[in-house]
């Protein structure tokens, strides 16, 4: 077992999902082997304890074949799908799964695996593993069938927690904020696009709604939050101390509200978009990384998904160089797309949004020095 922890270690060492270099190893835990032709899929599990004690799990399933040594199985990634057609013991399939199909790891992932069987179906292999249904799985299982999202043919799962999911594979799919650059530095409108993305984002909350308990929140918790957090961004960046007042006029509105909450994506932008055959699909529903389950499950005004989706389009105007006319062009369709009321519902927004800002603020500040202005410009309107 020392000499797997070690192997499982310095094989994660390499692999660009692996958040753990920081700890150590210190178990592996391994899973029932499921056999499928002359192959054996073992799930191993490296166990990595940091400074503060506290410990993260990730997934390396091993392959197994004959006498040779075991493989990451997503090297292999055919025998995921396999398993799945078969209806092996873990594996639950939801739709027909089709003979064939190549399977090719996608290597640009930085959190989890991904492997692509032809141009029709996907597995996304969780890497790093918390305990319980994964937020991506009983997303896509409550919106099946909605065209918004991937369709769900099914999931892999060992005792209780997910391992993978299966996706439908999107036809020529193109990655939103790329497109959006790609309009702003052409200085094309991207008001269409921005419309219909409103209305899948308007679609998507409408079912998570219907799919996952509601409730509300008090505005002055809510607001205890923002300004607690945006008090500690302009700690450390002082530029920010000249848009106190203006923040705090916003907050001061939303504080005496109580606020409707449901499942959000938890992590809305540019970047969690496809355009797929003339259709936008939200996509890569795990919610804020740096959240735990429990919180990223946690009901949260639709809001912040809005606020999110509408700072990613700041970001995509900086980078195609485009000009105010251009954002707010793509703003005010994206609102009337989703079907907001921005004359009741426009100051909790603009709460929404200040918090995002903030948060961008420290980021830039610390890794982006030249995109400061990006979050910087936001704040400044606010006046």
């Amino acid at each position: 077992m020392a000499d797997l922890t070690d192997d499982l270690w310095n094989l994660a060492l390499g692999e660009r999902w692996f958040s753990g270099r920081e700890g150590r190893p210190v178990d592996v835990e391994l899973g029932d082997s499921v056999a499928v032709g002359d192959a054996q899929l073992t799930p191993a599990v490296l166990v990595v304890e940091f400074d503060d004690g506290h410990r993260d799990r990730f997934l390396v399933p091993l392959l197994s074949r004959g006498g040779d040594d075991p493989i990451d199985a997503c090297d292999d990634g055919g025998v995921l799908l396999d398993l799945l057609r078969a209806d092996a013991p873990g594996f639950e399939r939801l739709k027909e799964v089709p003979e064939g199909l190549p399977a090719k790891r996608y290597t640009g992932e930085q959190s989890n695996t991904s492997i692509f069987y032809g141009s029709e179906l996907l597995a996304k292999v969780f890497r790093r593993l918390e305990p319980g249904v994964n937020t991506d799985v009983e997303v896509h299982r409550a919106l099946a069938g909605s065209g918004v999202v991937a369709e769900l043919y099914g999931a892999w799962r060992v005792d209780g927690t997910d391992y993978a999911v299966f996706l439908e594979a999107l036809k020529d799919p193109q990655d939103g904020y790329v497109l959006a650059c790609d309009h702003a530095r052409e200085a094309r409108s991207f008001a269409e696009h921005a419309h219909a993305l409103g209305e899948s984002l308007a679609t998507v909350h409408r079912l998570l709604a219907d799919e996952f308990p509601t409730s509300t929140i008090d505005g002055a918790s809510l607001v205890t939050g923002f300004r607690e957090r945006f008090a500690a961004v302009g700690e450390e960046v002082p530029a920010v101390a000249e848009y106190r007042d203006a923040a705090e006029a916003v907050f001061r509105r939303v504080a005496g509200e109580t606020l409707p909450t449901q499942r959000v994506h938890g992590d809305c932008h540019l970047g969690q978009v496809l355009l797929s055959e003339g259709r936008w699909v939200y996509v890569d529903f795990e919610g804020e990384p740096l959240k735990s389950l429990e919180e990223r499950r946690e009901p949260d005004s639709p809001l912040r998904d809005v606020a999110g989706m509408l700072r990613s389009f700041a970001y995509a105007a900086a980078t195609g160089e485009a000009n105010d006319d251009w954002l707010q062009e793509c703003r005010t369709a994206f609102l009337e797309g989703y079907g907001l009321d921005t004359e009741a519902n426009g100051h909790v927004l603009a709460a929404y949004e200040i918090d995002k800002a903030g948060y961008e603020v420290v980021y830039e500040a610390r890794y982006r020095p030249h995109l400061l202005s990006v979050p910087l410009g936001f704040l400044n309107s606010l006046r």
